[in-house]
């Protein structure tokens, strides 16, 4: 299920030849983002300390991070 709810969070870790990551939101959790779900053009990447905004989908292996867009 994926919320219609934009969030806002900090890039804690992000590996460009995994292809995942981290974000950390304010409340101090932390959700898993895939390189296909991040918004852009070309090759699309996060970098450490980066202010995101995305929808969060629960699946059976936690909340992930959807539509993340950088700030």
């Amino acid at each position: 299920m994926t919320t219609m709810t934009r969030y806002q969070g900090t890039v804690k870790a992000y590996d460009k030849y995994a292809g995942g990551g981290t974000i950390m939101l304010p409340d101090g959790r932390e959700v898993q983002v895939r390189y296909s779900s991040i918004r852009g053009l070309g090759v699309r990447g996060l970098q450490r300390g980066m202010v995101v905004t995305f929808q969060l989908e629960e699946t059976q292996r936690g909340l992930y991070a959807v539509c993340v867009q950088a700030e």
